[in-house]
């Protein structure tokens, strides 16, 4: 997954990622699971509180708690458990995204959502969403056809939150 700033941002990098929710990708919706704690929504009850910056993996099972391998030092992974950089408002280029399943593309202007079932970004309110009532997280500021969003084309993407 891709989350590139574009524009200057508001970034907090001193929040731990939940150790319980497992792994995530750069550029999923998380909320506050608890003090200082962030995960990637997942339920109609969790509040988007920003976007991911950075995938969070699990450790290398068979190796020391906290061991890094040459591939990971330079990296901007996070583990599990690790702190994370959370963005806030500014303007990104994303590939995590969903369509709502009433639609085949996105258009320049439309209002975003978080979907619980991939904590990813989604052009609709029907069907996983956090529901209807739930608040717009970002605002589209490009267009993609149905062949871009199958491959996976890059969404310009400004935030709400």
């Amino acid at each position: 997954m891709v989350f590139i700033p574009r524009d200057p941002v508001s970034q907090n990098q001193f929040l731990k990622h939940d150790s319980t929710s497992g792994t995530a990708v750069a550029g999923e919706i998380i909320y506050l699971s608890g003090d200082q704690t962030v995960a990637p929504v997942s339920g109609t009850g969790n509040e988007p509180f920003g976007f991911l910056l950075q995938a969070v993996k699990t450790e290398i099972s068979g190796l020391p708690t906290g061991y890094r391998t040459p591939a990971d030092l330079g990296s901007s992974d996070a583990f599990v458990g690790d702190p994370v950089g959370v963005a806030h408002l500014g303007i990104y280029d994303t590939t995590a995204y969903v369509l709502d399943a009433n639609k085949t593309t996105f258009t320049a202007g439309e209002k975003l959502y978080a979907d619980i079932t991939t904590a990813k970004l989604v052009n609709g309110t029907t069907g996983s969403v956090a529901g209807a009532g739930s608040p717009a997280v970002a605002i589209a500021q490009n267009s993609l056809s149905a062949a871009a969003v199958t491959a996976g084309a890059l969404l310009r993407v400004k935030l709400l939150i």
